[in-house]
């Protein structure tokens, strides 16, 4: 979606096209929306307000996430708390308006990118 990847999560452009795509399934009486992409939950603040209170919200990522945790348990694969992982980032464009959300937006700290070019 261009707009997460452009940086405008909190924009009037992107209140616009939420509106666009959401107001027919609210005339059609929806209560719930699950939020079925993995860039969705970076837009849920600005689809919770073009919802209302009236239309439940599912982030169906934290959703994932604690399926994943549960499964790594179950099969004594997580690995313990005191050792920390790495991020490595690769991305095929230019970093500056990821490296933007990534820290605004999903709280993340990134060092050096790599970037490829696409096979």
């Amino acid at each position: 979606m261009p707009l997460i990847e452009e940086g405008l999560l909190d924009d009037k452009v992107t209140d616009q096209v939420i509106a666009r795509y959401l107001n027919p399934m609210i005339s059609d009486g929806i209560d719930t929306l699950v939020l079925g992409c993995t860039h969705y939950p970076l837009l849920a603040p600005a689809i919770a307000r073009s919802l209302g209170d009236s239309v439940k919200l599912v982030d169906s990522a934290q959703n994932c996430a604690t399926a994943v945790r549960n499964l790594l348990d179950r099969q004594s694969l997580r690995a313990p708390e005191d050792r920390q992982g790495a991020l490595r980032v690769a991305l095929t464009d230019a970093a500056d308006n990821f490296l933007n959300v990534a820290r605004d937006a999903l709280q993340l700290e990134i060092g050096e990118v790599e970037l490829r070019a696409l096979l």
